[in-house]
């Protein structure tokens, strides 16, 4: 492989990837729960409401349970096609929220088309990390995935202050804001089906002669089978868990018992965080480029639970400027988890289909992103029964769950470096 046709093929990416990454950033849980939060108040009951922002928040996880049919419909197809689909049915997704009704049924509707949109987003994800594999070698794809992730996030970044700009200077212009970036982010889903993909016959050749099928089965075989994968699993579950717990609660007593503003908000839940990637990606690259995964997340998940502490700590003291620096770390963290988490499973993978572990992965993260949320606004509306306030509290339970999977992982990488990890 040359290094012009590698470079040739990171502009491809770069320019496709940054293009979505405009409507994306207006499916961003802390984007969407901001507008479900204010736009649908007074049509449903509050605890409705905070229930569809927990939807919201999860929509981005819970959806990649149907991982492994994405495996399966791929096999022996053209993977860039397949994702530039999947992308445009995102970018009408988001076209359709602007035309959605600040009504009870309007409200339906706009879940709907989100849960559609990220269920599209789990198949671009499974099937876009075998692209990656092939495309581009072990030891450049941690820095490749790095300058892929930072000019998304950041554009990401800039299109999440936009809409909270938006909708505190008038709400309904947000409906503008959806038609513009869905329609700009159409050209990059539709490039992303010329990207040329190494070996690209060989590989369709091979998906097609493969006797084996993609099923639910056969994708927890791989645990079975791969014991060191199963326990990085199991640890990436736990500290996902409380990962995804938190947003929904913070974003609602953010709404509920602060004076921040709408774009405020926003800064705290998305920008500043997708903000910090381009600046903190980098290292956490040569980070992973040159270690072991487990190595990689024993030092990259104590910045989740630092992030989820300095929350709690916001809450409980009612010290606003903490959320900001809570958003802070939390930008540092996620800037490492758009690194392992895209990569972090080719370290067990040997001879093995790198799209198996991936949906396995996949799945799982669809697994916690099912009842995390759900749990975690649950836990916030149940203390706040007991007393109007007690919210505040909520975060204390994300933090210890991400502190245990912090513990596990520490643990799993003195079993790798002692020679008894199996």
């Amino acid at each position: 492989m040359s290094q012009s046709q590698v470079a040739q093929r990171i502009r491809a990416e770069i320019f496709s990837w940054t293009s979505l990454a405009f409507v994306m950033a207006l499916l961003e849980g802390g984007v969407i729960g901001v507008v479900i939060k204010n736009g649908f108040a007074g049509q449903v009951d509050d605890w409705l409401l905070n229930l569809c922002v927990a939807i919201a928040t999860g929509a981005p996880f819970y959806s990649n349970l149907i991982s492994f049919i994405w495996v399966k419909l791929s096999a022996g197809k053209s993977k860039a096609q397949i994702v530039s689909n999947l992308s445009i049915v995102c970018c009408f997704c988001g076209l359709g929220i602007s035309f959605v009704s600040f009504t009870s049924s309007g409200l339906v509707v706009l879940v709907l088309l989100l849960v559609v949109a990220r269920v599209c987003w789990s198949g671009i994800m499974t099937i876009r990390s075998n692209i990656w594999r092939v495309n581009y070698p072990r030891y450049i794809r941690g820095k490749v995935t790095a300058k892929l992730a930072t000019m998304a996030s950041l554009l990401m970044s800039v299109a999440a202050f936009a809409a909270g700009w938006t909708l505190d200077w008038r709400f309904e212009a947000f409906q503008w804001l959806y038609i513009s970036f869905a329609l700009f982010s159409l050209f990059g889903a539709y490039r992303y089906r010329f990207l040329s993909v190494r070996h690209y016959h060989k590989h369709l050749e091979q998906e097609r002669d493969s006797t084996q099928k993609a099923s639910f089965s056969r994708i927890f075989r791989v645990l079975q089978d791969n014991r060191a994968f199963a326990k990085y699993m199991l640890s990436m579950f736990i500290l996902g868990s409380g990962n995804l717990m938190f947003m929904a609660p913070l974003i609602v007593y953010l709404n509920e018992y602060t004076g921040l503003n709408k774009s405020e908000q926003i800064l705290i839940t998305t920008a500043i965080p997708l903000a910090l990637v381009p600046f903190a990606v980098g290292w956490w690259a040569r980070l992973l480029d040159g270690n072991h995964i487990f190595h990689f997340r024993s030092i990259h998940s104590w910045g989740f639970a630092t992030a989820i502490f300095t929350f709690v700590l916001a809450q409980i003291t009612v010290t606003e400027w903490l959320f900001f620096v809570g958003a802070f770390i939390y930008g540092v963290a996620i800037s490492g988890g758009v690194i392992g988490w895209n990569l972090g499973h080719n370290d067990f993978v040997s001879n093995a289909s790198p799209m198996d572990y991936m949906a396995v992965h996949v799945t799982l993260t669809g697994l916690r992103g099912l009842f995390a949320p759900l749990l975690g606004i649950g836990f916030y509306q149940w203390l706040e029964t007991i007393q109007p306030g007690n919210g505040r509290y909520a975060l204390l339970l994300p933090f210890s769950i991400t502190t245990i999977g912090g513990i596990l992982f520490v643990y799993f990488n003195r079993q790798r470096l002692s020679g008894q990890l199996e």
